[in-house]
């Protein structure tokens, strides 16, 4: 049997340490979307074993390995968010490993922000993620700046659906930025977001600002 079968066969019967034994002798052949796929089913029996800190490197190598694609390989859109889910994967393995995630933290701020670059539709929850996963390495800045631009979009969801769920989720982010902003010495974001909150709540509607 060829390596790459006594690999996927081991993953399907649940022997994942005889399947990254196997995945390991392919990490470097194939092309580039066949290496990024052997990469992302070494980190999958890795987390599955519960080896999460031995699987974070394999998602970074596939984040790097999404963005390094060529655009005819894979449209431009497409791989940079497959290497944000890879690259938020890679933060979530190393929660608890504060030296270990650092370069992987910085990898994920550059991936998301590339990401960003077209606005938060349709990156609500990346955007709340970022927000929240940088507020907790104590980055204000950055979570104001993804938890205002994401509450932004869900506000504006919430206008045109009169879904009122979606109004208490963009009312609790708008605080959550106007609390990480006030950390950041962003008082001109945080007096906004404040504003914003007390609209929802029924106060007077603020001023259009735009994102961070």
């Amino acid at each position: 049997m060829s390596k790459l079968l006594e690999a996927i066969d081991a993953e399907v019967r649940g022997d994942f340490a005889k399947a990254i034994d196997a995945y390991r002798h392919l990490a470097e052949g194939g092309s580039a979307l066949d290496r990024i796929g052997i990469w992302q089913a070494l980190a999958r029996c890795h987390e599955k074993t519960g080896r999460l800190p031995e699987a974070a490197p394999w998602r970074r190598k596939a984040a790097l390995g999404y963005m390094g694609l060529a655009d005819d390989v894979m449209a431009k859109d497409e791989r940079r968010y497959y290497a944000l889910v890879e690259a938020r994967n890679a933060v979530q393995d190393l929660v608890g490993n504060r030296d270990a995630l650092h370069e992987a933290a910085e990898e994920y701020r550059q991936i998301l922000a590339e990401n960003w670059k077209g606005g938060p539709e349709g990156l609500t929850h990346e955007g709340f993620f970022g927000g929240l996963f940088f507020r907790a390495q104590g980055d204000w800045v950055t979570a104001a700046k993804y938890l205002f631009d994401t509450a932004e979009a869900v506000n504006e969801q919430a206008v045109e659906s009169a879904d009122a769920g979606l109004k208490q989720v963009a009312l609790t982010a708008y605080e959550l930025a106007e609390e990480m902003a006030t950390k950041a010495g962003r008082t001109d974001v945080a007096r906004v977001a404040a504003l914003r909150a007390m609209a929802l709540r029924g106060g007077p509607k603020p001023a259009t600002l735009g994102g961070l």
